[in-house]
């Protein structure tokens, strides 16, 4: 259900499916206890869950056990992540991971260098740029802009009805209103959008 590898570009563990949240927090609990004393403070992750998209709303809350632990979470890999594709970071990159729990409002501008996770809602009126992935827990309705330096990268919220999204150079004028989680990412020059259904909409 849990393990962990350890790649070039960085630790990355590996959830596989499980049913219920509290069993997957036993675990972590028992393999931490293990492995803890391997890791430094502060040791920076990456987490990949493999039934993403039916555990979405989960993330917030396994970020926060990792962050018990001490443990940073760097990214939130999915099934478009490529071990081989990913480039090894020098330490002059800062792609740093910003976490922010609160909502984004209206009139408001949020810039960041690295990768931003926001636990909360972004407000119409509002933007967020962020020079690598955006990740929103919440509901949002600002202007986002990712990828801006980092390549590659995506977005991610849990519910959509923005009027501009942004990955790299390319822009793209949003006319749904995506009621479930929605996954943007970058491909030929082309922002593709995949919303995670549930199965009875299906």
């Amino acid at each position: 259900m849990f393990n962990l590898k350890i790649f070039k570009s960085g630790i990355v563990f590996y959830i596989d499916r499980y049913d219920k949240l509290e069993t997957l927090f036993k675990e972590i609990d028992n393999k931490m206890h293990d492995i803890r004393q391997f890791f430094d403070d502060s040791e920076k992750i990456m987490i990949k869950i493999e039934n993403f998209k039916e555990k979405i709303h989960d993330i917030p809350k396994i970020i926060e056990k990792f962050e018990s632990y001490n443990l940073k979470v760097k990214g939130i890999l999915t099934e478009h992540y490529d071990e081989k594709e990913t480039p090894i970071k020098r330490e002059e990159d800062k792609e740093t991971t910003l976490i922010i729990i609160k909502n984004i409002r209206s009139g408001q501008k949020l810039n960041h260098t690295g990768h931003l996770i926001i636990v909360g809602n972004v407000h119409s009126g509002s933007e967020i740029t962020a020079n690598g992935s955006i990740v929103i827990f919440g509901q949002c309705s600002g202007i986002v802009r990712a990828g801006i330096k980092i390549k590659p990268s995506y977005i991610l919220a849990l519910s959509m009805n923005t009027p501009l999204v942004q990955i790299g150079e390319v822009k793209h004028q949003v006319n749904n209103n995506y009621k479930n989680p929605v996954f943007i990412y970058e491909k030929g020059g082309k922002l593709f959008f995949d919303e995670f259904k549930k199965e009875e909409e299906l």
